[in-house]
């Protein structure tokens, strides 16, 4: 050991120096040495090591920075952004990578893994066309409004680490004759010179389905004009579209997407990690949590989002501290009622001696002890309601 202890040391300085060159030419030294006294194995399985490494160096950094591959200029703050020519209202809004405020969002695990997929090729871009094989550059987000799609797209932007251009419906879309396509031209125009995610949010606004008796002839020359620059754009950036209204689309549109995820309304699971997480600083027992999380099946992310708010505001500002949870869901049902679905609704108004009954009957997730915490009442007294209901 003490013959190979001058070659350690110098390998383990390189290293802790991250003197890359250095290190290789250390771990070569090694092998030769050890392969002059005999060890031929022990050589060759260290520059097999060395290979290895120095073939992964290669590539490295191509992976390691998608700026440094997306064609196209820098943006910067003052970089001059485009306006309609007979409003001057801008067109188009530039959000930096460091101005987005957004966490990982809170999805079922399928999509989580095939919104993972899209970050992964578009930040292992370099690599795929070192490869040749053609990365996507295009994705269709589209569901109900409020399951978090616009939130999906900024954190897939904050993942790649380019800027968003996202465009401005209100600056696009124009009375006048031809100003609507020149505008979209101009987006696309911009969008191409520069690195960054286009995002065109409430996609359906410009991408309506031309064949549509109730539109005029400019929905149509808009709708040609946005697959026009889809096509031009398609081999040069990232582009991301978003819809409620996926039906509103023009069946071309579709084909000018490589990925198409539809987000779901969150599942019951799923409502639960919501809840949990706008919940907090709130404390709320896991009865109560789970029978929150009932109430507001079929809800969307943004309902619940809603919905915490309003328990975060009641349970700061409210002087009864000692209110029930059914008791604020009611209260929270008629001030919501578009938030709540027509079961839960004639639930929540039937006196608590049935609402014990019904909730057993729902299938809901509770045991006896959880209904009766939501119903502020004792254990016992819940069993000799349901032993009087059993009667009847």
């Amino acid at each position: 050991m003490k013959k190979y202890f001058s070659i350690i040391q110098s390998l383990c300085r390189s290293i802790i120096n991250c003197d890359k060159e250095l290190a290789f030419y250390q771990v070569e030294r090694l092998a030769n040495a050890l392969k002059k006294d005999g060890f031929e194995k022990e050589s060759q399985s260290l520059l097999a090591t060395l290979r290895n490494a120095e073939k992964h160096q290669s590539i490295e950094p191509q992976q390691l920075s998608v700026s440094s591959i997306v064609s196209g200029e820098e943006l910067y703050p003052n970089t001059p952004i485009p306006v309609d020519k007979e409003t001057a209202a801008p067109i188009l809004e530039v959000i930096f990578p460091q101005q987005l405020d957004v966490q990982e969002p809170l999805f079922e695990d399928s999509i989580r893994n095939a919104i993972n997929s899209v970050i992964l090729e578009w930040t292992h871009y370099g690599l795929l066309l070192q490869m040749k094989a053609k990365p996507s550059r295009s994705c269709l987000i589209f569901g109900k409004p409020g399951t978090g799609k616009t939130h999906m797209a900024k954190w897939m932007a904050k993942c790649v680490g380019l800027p968003i251009v996202t465009a401005k419906l209100d600056g696009i879309v124009s009375s006048f004759l031809g100003t609507s396509s020149r505008n979209i031209s101009n987006l696309f125009s911009f969008a191409n010179r520069y690195k960054c995610v286009l995002l065109l949010d409430e996609f359906d606004a410009i991408a309506k389905l031309r064949d549509d008796p109730q539109e005029v002839g400019e929905v149509k020359r808009i709708v040609n004009t946005l697959l026009q620059c889809l096509d031009e754009r398609s081999s040069i950036g990232f582009t991301i579209g978003i819809t409620n209204h996926e039906q509103l689309l023009d069946p071309a549109i579709w084909r000018r997407f490589d990925i198409q995820i539809e987000i779901p309304t969150p599942s019951n699971e799923v409502r639960m990690k919501l809840l949990e997480h706008f919940l907090k600083p709130i404390t709320i027992t896991d009865a109560n949590v789970k029978f929150i999380c009932w109430c507001m099946q079929g809800a969307s992310g943004a309902d619940i989002e809603n919905l915490t708010n309003w328990i975060k505001r009641m349970k700061i500002i409210s002087k009864n501290e000692e209110e029930s949870v059914i008791n604020m869901m009611r209260r929270y049902s008629l001030l919501n009622n578009g938030r709540i679905n027509e079961e839960v609704k004639r639930l929540l108004e039937l006196p608590n001696d049935e609402v014990c009954i019904k909730l057993m009957e729902a299938g809901i997730s509770m045991r006896q002890k959880d209904i009766a915490e939501v119903l502020c009442i004792t254990p016992s007294s819940l069993s000799k309601q349901i032993s009087k209901f059993k009667k009847v």
